[in-house]
């Protein structure tokens, strides 16, 4: 999910889009202009069209909406926000650490939803306002339909099970309940799967009376939750795994480093061919680092061109490598390890680089945890 073509930022937050949003664009497309004829009779099919399509658009910015405010009031909250991406069943708001206190919780799941139901009320009033102006019939229907939708994602994602925004409230209260945010996790997963299984009862009722789109429908989202909610018992068991641990006990410690007034031919001889690794940071000719080479950025470079480019002109520069500092928490890095420097992060002290961690780095620690704790078990 991290995956995405970067749209900039909005309040701050970077924005991605998956190429699945295609998908529920023209599915709300097809949706509203299905539906506009029996709302507003009298026009061609092409207008039908050009209004679902609009529609949609400003769906699709009430779904960025709901989660921009899930980033805003984490943010105030003091939980980092890595950024927000659209994609095929909507949005979602990614979170760099954790809410601290079940208050916290509560308001960065509630706000989503509120959301949701306050632009329902809006486009209520912006559908009665037209009307009564004497707007065009197919206008006002427009509306009308985006303060429905708004408003059954509002309800439906105040459902309490998880991964909805109202299984995260249902955490938080059991959280202030109980006192221990692991159980109240494990709850609140029990009851998304809950709810996963209603909703794919009743799709399958559905498809049997006859409502073949909407019966499917209602099943795949209740499959998706159920999928989503385990993916979340799984990480959960996971951050068990890492509790304790820094960066320190998973990092590759004193890399070796590349340096980048070298041909990329010569990188390759010299280095890669006689060496296991395969990312390096490189350094500068006053020994500051410049960013990371890897395999994928060396492929980029023709065969050609490789005996004339320098290294130094081939890394990913060190803006866009995440950092880390060796003492952090492990459990804080999952959100740093992005595609783009090929799920790798520097580790930085006084500037400089005493290690690296590599996604398979913490799987394989992950998985040795897990192994030493069953053992014990037995």
């Amino acid at each position: 999910m991290n995956e995405g073509i970067p749209l900039g930022k909005v309040a701050g937050f970077p924005v991605t889009i998956h190429w699945s949003v295609l998908v529920i664009l023209w599915l709300f497309t097809w949706s509203l202009a299905s539906s506009l004829p029996e709302m507003a009779t009298g026009h061609s099919s092409v207008t039908y069209w050009l209004a679902g399509f609009c529609g949609a658009v400003v769906l699709l910015a009430s779904l960025l909406a709901h989660e921009l405010t899930h980033a805003i009031v984490a943010r105030r909250n003091g939980v980092r926000v890595v950024g927000l991406k659209l994609w095929l069943f909507g949005g979602i708001a990614r979170l760099g650490s954790e809410a601290k206190t079940p208050g916290t919780d509560f308001r960065i799941a509630a706000a989503g939803p509120a959301a949701s139901l306050a632009l329902a009320a809006v486009f209520g009033g912006v559908a009665a306002s037209l009307r009564v102006v004497g707007t065009a019939d197919i206008v006002v229907a427009v509306a009308w339909w985006l303060a429905g939708i708004n408003l059954v994602l509002g309800l439906f994602n105040l459902l309490p099970g998880a991964p909805l925004d109202g299984g995260r409230i249902l955490r938080a209260y059991l959280w202030h309940r109980h006192g221990d945010a692991r159980r109240a996790t494990i709850g609140a997963v029990r009851a998304g799967r809950s709810v996963a299984y209603v909703l794919i009862g009743l799709g399958l009722v559905e498809f049997l009376l006859g409502a073949l789109v909407g019966g499917v429908w209602m099943a795949f989202i209740g499959w998706f939750l159920l999928t989503a909610a385990k993916d979340e018992e799984a990480w959960v068991l996971t951050r068990e795994s890492m509790a304790g641990l820094t960066v320190a006990d998973v990092m590759t410690a004193h890399p070796h480093i590349a340096p980048g007034w070298i041909s990329v031919a010569d990188f390759i001889r010299d280095y890669l061919l006689g060496d296991r690794h395969s990312s390096y940071p490189v350094e500068r000719g006053d020994g500051t680092i410049s960013g990371l080479i890897t395999l994928d950025r060396l492929r980029q470079v023709p065969a050609a061109d490789r005996a004339t480019t320098l290294v130094a002109d081939a890394v990913i520069p060190l803006e866009r490598v995440p950092t880390a500092h060796p003492k952090e928490p492990l459990t804080t890095l999952i959100e740093r390890l992005e595609p783009t420097a090929g799920h790798r992060l520097l580790v930085m002290d006084d500037n400089q680089v005493v290690g690296m961690v590599t996604a398979n780095d913490i799987a394989r620690l992950v998985d040795v945890r897990r192994l030493a704790a069953s053992r014990q078990a037995v």
